[in-house]
């Protein structure tokens, strides 16, 4: 029974990680690797902090990461 909570706790952790990674971080300087990374070691909750904390990208740069 504790594994079944565990391993829930676990999925939960890394889908809400993905989730604020792709959405938030890719619009962000830190990126979604570096996103995901905090989301994972410290938590999603402070992950977001952090991710949110982090300058936005414009434009132009967000064109040229998508080309990459």
């Amino acid at each position: 029974m504790n594994e079944i909570i565990i391993i829930i706790i676990f999925l939960l952790w890394y889908i809400l990680s993905l989730v604020i990674s792709i959405n938030i971080g890719k619009r962000r300087k830190i990126g979604e690797e570096w996103s995901f990374f905090f989301c994972m070691i410290l938590s999603p909750v402070i992950g977001i902090i952090i991710t949110l904390v982090s300058a936005k990208i414009n434009k132009s740069e967000a064109y040229r990461n998508s080309i990459i």
